[in-house]
């Protein structure tokens, strides 16, 4: 090793700061819980990174929001931050703001450096949240079917619509995630169906799943390049949809009987990591469907998954649903 290199290396290491090996379908197999964080008393329904990685966020049934420091993996604050359980929790891309949505039917902004209250939305329970990449609009699904877009800035809304429809009647609109170039909104419901709109709300496309056994739409991810989404459902499975083609590229099949909530793929979007009621975290192959690896350390149902920014650590988020009994902690997974 060069005379520079050795310098480079020895000073990382000085730091704590050495540069840690990204995960890649050849090491899935060989992923190690790293940390785990236990702190809430109920169930963790949603974790997010910090866009520079250097702080994790967990929203959580007991009504707070966690955010940790990554270097160290101790709690540098704590929000009391809603009346009802926090379902999801998202940061704005520069990472100034953290978004957070409750069954208390409020979507809250805060600063996370200080905790403060930014900005308070009303309207019905909140079950997910996105913003887009550049950070101009916040979409939010709601447990009456509706989707709003919001000015983060000014709270004003920008457009609202119904967005799942069963039967003639709103449902749940449990998932919802923009495109990797902010022009396009995925949503999901428990109508069984993902669909596609644009920044106005008008209705784009419609991909259903099989209505033979429920199969609500829990989750949703874009692969990086914008071309697939992968959904999250209650049929024991998670589908892989071609968007350009408008067709089903793979079906990714899980333990039989359970549902499946996380979904995320790596920055690099090779892989696909799921998580659900088997307790598990699944890292897959994203093109070829193939199951890379199956971890286990959560001894209830794992709702949530994130990846690091840099691709080198997964977290994940558990606990039974409505209760403080059981594994309640946020663990943190990598090589």
């Amino acid at each position: 090793m060069p005379c520079t290199a050795l310098i480079l290396v020895l000073c990382l290491h000085t730091l704590g700061v050495l540069a840690v090996e990204p995960i890649t379908a050849q090491n899935a197999s060989n992923l190690v819980e790293k940390a785990m964080i236990d702190q809430h008393t109920r169930a963790v329904y949603s974790v997010a990174w910090s866009p520079d990685g250097r702080l994790l966020a967990s929203g959580s049934d007991d009504c707070t929001i966690r955010i940790m420091d990554t270097a160290s993996w101790d709690v540098v604050r704590r929000i009391s931050a809603h009346t009802g359980a926090i379902w999801c929790v998202a940061w704005s891309p520069d990472g100034s703001r953290l978004a957070s949505g409750s069954l208390d039917g409020f979507v809250r902004l805060w600063n996370p450096q200080t905790g403060d209250k930014l900005l308070e939305l009303p309207g019905s329970p909140v079950f997910s949240l996105a913003w887009t990449p550049s950070g101009d609009l916040l979409a939010i699904g709601h447990s009456t079917g509706r989707v709003r877009i919001i000015d983060p800035n000014s709270g004003n809304e920008i457009a609202s619509w119904r967005g799942h429809i069963e039967g003639g009647h709103s449902t749940e609109v449990i998932a919802v995630a923009w495109s990797p170039d902010g022009q396009t909104l995925a949503s999901g419901g428990i109508d069984y169906a993902v669909r596609l709109w644009d920044r106005g709300g008008n209705a784009l496309a419609v991909f259903r799943a099989s209505t033979q056994a429920r199969n609500d739409i829990n989750g949703l991810a874009w692969s990086p390049d914008g071309q697939s989404l992968a959904a999250a459902g209650q049929a024991a499975s998670v589908r892989i949809w071609d968007i350009a083609a408008g067709v089903e590229q793979n079906t990714l099949s899980t333990i039989y009987g359970s549902w499946t909530r996380g979904v995320a793929y790596s920055p690099a979007g090779n892989i696909l990591a799921t998580t659900g009621s088997d307790k598990a975290l699944t890292l897959w192959d994203a093109i070829t469907g193939s199951r890379l690896a199956v971890l286990r350390g959560h001894n209830a149902p794992v709702w949530s998954v994130a990846w690091s920014p840099d691709g080198t650590m997964l977290a994940t988020g558990s606990g039974f649903y409505a209760s403080g009994s059981g594994d309640t902690s946020v663990r943190i997974w990598g090589p």
